[in-house]
């Protein structure tokens, strides 16, 4: 390659210049690709992702439900069941 490097698939030059003490390589959850720690942050669902492409929670997973009071205001007995017998009901009646 006539002196030069390379730069790999998984996060950069992987040559014998990239050690940084203290900052080691992690993978991102999301693309699979290899990242440095210091470009990383933990989501709230634990995935490990670029610092680029975190998402937020979304705010409607904070929404609570509310008691709700689904007694009927007015409450009574039940009417006995009236039956009508033949020819109880006539013209005159209605």
């Amino acid at each position: 390659m006539g002196g030069q490097k390379c730069p790999s698939l998984y996060g950069g030059d992987m040559g014998e210049n990239n050690y940084i003490p203290g900052d080691n390589w992690v993978i991102d959850d999301r693309t699979g690709f290899k990242i440095r720690a210091s470009d990383a942050v933990q989501e709230w669902s634990g995935a490990v992702v670029r610092k680029q492409s975190a998402e937020p929670r979304h705010p409607q997973d904070f929404v609570r439900g509310r008691i709700d009071d689904s007694r009927p205001a007015v409450v009574r007995p039940r009417q006995p069941d009236v039956f009508l017998a033949d020819n109880d009901v006539t013209r005159d009646n209605l």
